[in-house]
């Protein structure tokens, strides 16, 4: 039995243990409260993500995309939201209104295509197909899901030569995992060959442009020329001819040359010289004397100016020398 004195100490030790006790089990429950309320949260978060409506995010991203149609990264993001709705979203009317007057447009370039006879028929369904393009865009602004009008998007680029466009739409077609998959990616590789014989195209073309401009600017001296203003003795009018024709691209030669025109005599050319518009030849008159000719022709191709004189040679002494009458001013005009 205990005695009477120890009985307070008891209550007291008794007292002070189950206040420790108590503590104890309030510092175990804080961080159990913490835990089971960051366990709610992780939750009741995604609960909520995940019972947003679709339609509220679908109009969203079309809004956005709206504002900036080139984000083809959106583009993909509401093809696969829409993917996954059931029912799919409806296509709005104004879509439609789009769509429709696209397909006029390309139908209407198809056939102006079939039927054209020269280059402004041609560059008139081209801009048929253009017009088409655009109304497809249009369209795919107000429904970007669209896959029939993704399709008839690469169809009308494609026409429009568009290639680079055509493959980009083609991609987004193959996003909305269309049943002629296969057939769509082929169509890809026929539109990147189809670009690369179109480059090679072009640049043909604008290297027998660059051909015809430089022979455009390359001097012409083929024809008929008959001289005047002088003749060779002296008296009256000369009316000489020199006969000059192109032997190959920009090289000329002089075939003829007829002191009177009268086509009786003509001396024989001995040699002829072409450098840009400067001519240089000579001929033969006789065994004792030639006529030579440094003639420049015009910027506007109608005439050869310059001089002409007569060699005599000495047959004693084996040496030429210039006749009395010296350098003469002469014309050729073209006939």
């Amino acid at each position: 039995m205990l005695h009477s004195s120890t009985q307070p100490k008891l209550k007291a030790l008794s007292e002070h243990a189950v206040h420790r006790e108590k503590e104890t089990m309030k510092a175990k429950m804080i961080p159990t409260g913490l835990m089971i309320l960051l366990l709610f949260c992780s939750i009741a978060v995604p609960s909520r993500a995940q019972t947003a409506n679709p339609h509220d995010t679908l109009n969203q991203y079309v809004a956005d995309l709206q504002s900036n149609p080139s984000d083809t990264a959106l583009r993909g993001k509401i093809i696969a939201l829409a993917q996954s709705m059931r029912p799919a979203p409806a296509i709005p009317e104004e879509a439609r209104g789009h769509y429709v007057m696209a397909t006029t447009f390309a139908e209407k370039a198809k056939s102006d295509t079939e039927r054209a006879k020269d280059s402004s028929d041609l560059k008139l369904a081209s801009a048929g197909f253009e017009r088409a393009v655009a109304e497809y865009k249009a369209a795919l602004l107000a429904a970007p899901w669209w896959a029939d009008a993704y399709k008839k998007l690469a169809i009308a680029q494609k026409a429009a030569q568009q290639y680079d466009d055509a493959v980009a739409s083609l991609n987004l077609y193959l996003l909305t995992q269309p049943a002629d998959a296969r057939d769509a990616q082929d169509e890809i590789y026929k539109l990147k060959a189809l670009k690369q014989t179109a480059a090679d195209q072009k640049a043909a073309d604008e290297e027998r442009a660059r051909q015809a401009a430089a022979a455009a600017r390359r001097p012409n001296f083929g024809g008929i020329w008959r001289q005047f203003g002088d003749n060779h003795g002296g008296a009256g009018t000369i009316d000489g001819t020199i006969e000059i024709a192109e032997v190959s691209p920009g090289h000329w030669s002089v075939r003829k040359f007829d002191p009177y025109s009268k086509g009786v005599c003509c001396y024989s050319v001995r040699y002829a010289d072409f450098n840009d518009r400067q001519l240089k030849f000579g001929a033969t008159v006789s065994e004792s004397g030639h006529l030579e000719f440094s003639l420049t022709l015009s910027e506007d191709g109608t005439k050869l100016s310059g001089i002409w004189w007569y060699v005599q040679y000495d047959t004693s002494l084996g040496l030429g020398y210039l006749a009395e009458r010296g350098q003469v001013q002469v014309v050729f005009i073209r006939q």
